[in-house]
């Protein structure tokens, strides 16, 4: 005869401080639980910065049902709009640039912080960087494996053409004014840099000496 236990309900520990609940929500991988503490540390203090980030860089997660495949829930992927912009209709391009520069949850971190201009820059760079990593190196139909395994060494060459488009499209957004373009695309191609540890001379080949000056 087996018994079956039924899986013990996490809950929020009311009696820990701000610390211990964003390391809490830090090491979490239930999206859920990990919204729950954070909502508890923002009753804490609702102006800790360090909270409202966390929330920012969550996004929507905590709604994806189990089971289910819904990209749009997290917060990165408002990016695909830059890579693939015929999937969209133009009032969904719109949006999606837009609230990657201008969600409510974004203009209260830059109320929050001191330096409202490099909170901003190091968002988009850890969000292009998480980007990166799920939808461009971990999409397999743009780097190749071989039993399951990426050649690290020319993945510069097999993302080159998805990030230059990305960054492209960043340039050109019709919704963004002039210092808006250059802000998204000069992070991107920063988170680029970061990602490829300076391995950049495919992706160099793809842009263009023109698109280059602009970036750096």
């Amino acid at each position: 005869m087996f018994l079956f236990k039924t899986k013990k309900q996490k809950t929020v520990p009311m009696d820990a401080d701000i610390n211990t609940l964003l390391m809490l929500a830090n090491s979490e991988s239930d999206p859920v639980f990990r919204y729950k503490l954070l909502l508890r540390a923002r009753d804490i203090n609702p102006d800790d910065l360090a909270v409202h980030r966390a929330l920012l860089m969550l996004g929507r997660l905590y709604e994806i049902q189990p089971n289910s495949v819904d990209f749009s829930k997290i917060k990165c992927f408002l990016i695909d709009v830059f890579e693939n912009p015929g999937k969209y209709n133009e009032e969904e391009i719109k949006s999606k640039a837009l609230e990657m520069l201008y969600n409510p949850q974004l203009k209260l971190c830059l109320k929050l912080a001191s330096d409202s201009d490099v909170f901003m820059r190091e968002y988009l760079e850890d969000l292009f960087q998480e980007y990166i990593r799920i939808f461009l190196a971990g999409d397999s139909s743009k780097v190749p494996s071989l039993f399951g395994l990426r050649p690290k060494h020319s993945i510069g060459k097999y993302l080159a053409r998805p990030m230059a488009n990305i960054i492209r499209n960043m340039m050109s957004c019709p919704y963004y004014s002039l210092s808006e373009q250059q802000l998204s695309a000069g992070q991107f191609y920063r988170a680029c840099y970061r990602y490829l540890s300076g391995d950049m001379k495919w992706l160099h080949e793809e842009l263009g000496s023109e698109i280059l000056q602009h970036l750096k």
